[in-house]
C-alpha cells in the first residue's frame, strides 16, 4: 500500500492538482448526470463527459501558472455570484423592515431603516452624504 501511494505522490509531483475550480467542475458533473436520469439526452450525457474530462485535464496538467490563472478566475466568478445571490436572500428576507438603496459615489449597497420619507444617508465607505427617498 505505502509503495502505491509513493508511486501516485511522484506521478502527480509538478503536475497541477485539486483546486476549487475542480471542485466546481465535478460538482457541475454529477448536476449533468443527474438531470440526464430525468431528460435522458445525448447532448446532456456528452456534455457531462466533456466536463469531467476537462477536470481531469486541469488536475493532471503540467502547466501550473494557466491552471491557477483559471482557478483565480473561476473563485472571482465564484464569490461575486455568491455575494449576489446573497444580497437577494437578505432584500427578500428584510423587505418588511429594510430597503436597500446604492451609494451614488462608490456603488456600494447601503441597508437603510424603512422610515417613509426622504433621509440623509452617509456612507460609511466613501463617507458622501446623499438623500435617499423611500416610498411605502
Amino acid at each position: 500500500m505505502n509503495n502505491w501511494r509513493m508511486r501516485l505522490a511522484a506521478f502527480m509531483q509538478g503536475r497541477y492538482g485539486i483546486d476549487a475550480m475542480y471542485k466546481g467542475l465535478i460538482g457541475a458533473y454529477f448536476l449533468l448526470i443527474v438531470l440526464n436520469l430525468f431528460f435522458r439526452t445525448s447532448f446532456l450525457f456528452y456534455l457531462s463527459l466533456a466536463v469531467l474530462a476537462f477536470a481531469m485535464y486541469r488536475v493532471f496538467s503540467r502547466q501550473t501558472a494557466k491552471r491557477a490563472q483559471e482557478n483565480a478566475r473561476y473563485v472571482a466568478f465564484r464569490d461575486s455570484a455568491k455575494k449576489k445571490v446573497l444580497q437577494t436572500y437578505n432584500r427578500i428576507k428584510f423587505i418588511g423592515t429594510h430597503r436597500y438603496r446604492t451609494c451614488p459615489n462608490c456603488k456600494t449597497s447601503l441597508r437603510l431603516p424603512k422610515k417613509i420619507g426622504t433621509m440623509t444617508v452617509n456612507c460609511p465607505v466613501c463617507h458622501t452624504t446623499f438623500q435617499a427617498t423611500i416610498k411605502r
